[in-house]
């Protein structure tokens, strides 16, 4: 029967902030609502019931009122709703009288926006430092291949380096030599 134009309110921390939000009567007969606030203590709203005609909005206010720093966790609106049959009935005798099954549940978040900006800036870094981690095992990996890289011609230098050239024609001589002898 209502349509509400906020799911979650969302307050930044240590800030005033005044927020609406409409509600709307989605049914093609007058509602009344009343709203309830688990935590009166750090909002306000300008509208705590009122009437609703027929697919019309009504727009309402909640302020935090003292910009606390500290909010409980699961602060909520609920605005319950019933069908009005009678628009001469005074809404405060209606709503003493009876207890609506039908509702709605807002949620009321306050925000540390600098929390929230460093916990970005931390999740940027842990993804650049991650990235960087892989591009030093790559670069290691590549800096082990060409150390043994050297190390083999090192060691193919030093064999040139001990022999001459007819040092090794006679020893490959031998070596073919020894190799028909042994066959």
């Amino acid at each position: 029967m209502i349509e509400v134009s906020h799911k979650s309110l969302q307050f930044q921390q240590g800030l005033l902030n005044r927020l609406r939000f409409k509600i709307r009567n989605v049914s093609n007969v007058p509602i009344t609502f009343r709203i309830r606030c688990n935590n009166n203590t750090n909002y306000k709203l300008d509208h705590y019931m009122g009437l609703i005609h027929s697919l019309q909005d009504f727009e309402n206010c909640i302020q935090n009122i003292e910009a606390a720093d500290i909010k409980l966790f699961g602060d909520q609106l609920e605005i319950q709703y019933a069908e009005l049959t009678d628009p001469l009935l005074d809404l405060k005798e209606f709503w003493k009288s009876r207890k609506s099954l039908d509702h709605v549940i807002i949620t009321i978040e306050v925000l540390d926006v600098q929390q929230q900006q460093k916990d970005a800036i931390l999740i940027e870094l842990q993804v650049k430092q991650q990235t960087l981690q892989k591009e030093l095992q790559s670069i290691k990996q590549q800096y082990n291949q060409v150390q043994k890289s050297a190390v083999d011609i090192n060691y193919f230098n030093q064999f040139q380096e001990g022999f001459t050239v007819g040092q090794l024609m006679i020893i490959i001589v031998i070596a073919l030599f020894l190799g028909g002898i042994l066959r």
